[in-house]
């Protein structure tokens, strides 16, 4: 007789361990890492002070390695994320003094810089975010003390050419 055959127990077993793997697998957290974000609005070349961390799922945003600090390379508002491409380590060595130039197109932070009138010339080194204005790259451009002046004195009289060299790796 049929109705006396063993109930299918394995199945059942088998059935419910599918079941509990599947509410497992999709009710479990997700791993999360801690993500540095902005607290306050941050403006193009200056330093990022106020950071937020949040909690964010793993591999969503580039992994940032070494302490939140640097210049930003354009506008942040509030609340975003601190990508590596928006922070940049330049800043202006102790000691030294910034002008703002107008720069070559290829030039970022970090980038060696000769600025030349006439005879006399100084080397910097551009030290924040690039302001792009529509006609020109303005930048700071920081200048060792020495030739801090004589920078000053070239581009008073508006005949400066400004070179720039291969980034420092």
């Amino acid at each position: 007789m049929y109705w006396l055959r063993r109930p299918p127990y394995l199945r059942w077993i088998s059935a419910a361990l599918v079941l509990c793997s599947g509410m497992y697998l999709d009710m479990r957290p997700a791993p999360v890492v801690a993500y540095p974000f902005t607290a306050a609005p941050v403006t193009t070349g200056d330093v990022v002070e106020e950071v937020a961390w949040r909690d964010v799922p793993r591999d969503v945003l580039p992994t940032w390695v070494g302490p939140v600090a640097g210049v930003a390379v354009t506008d942040i508002p509030a609340g975003s994320p601190l990508l590596p491409s928006l922070v940049t380590e330049a800043t202006v060595p102790v000691g030294w003094w910034a002008v703002s130039l107008a720069l070559p197109q290829r030039a970022a932070p970090g980038t060696p810089v000769r600025v030349t009138a006439g005879d006399s010339f100084a080397d910097g080194m551009v030290a924040g975010g690039i302001n792009d204005a529509g006609y020109e790259l303005t930048a700071p451009v920081a200048f060792p003390p020495e030739s801090a002046s004589l920078v000053a004195a070239m581009t008073a009289d508006s005949t400066v050419v400004v070179m720039i060299g291969t980034p420092r790796r």
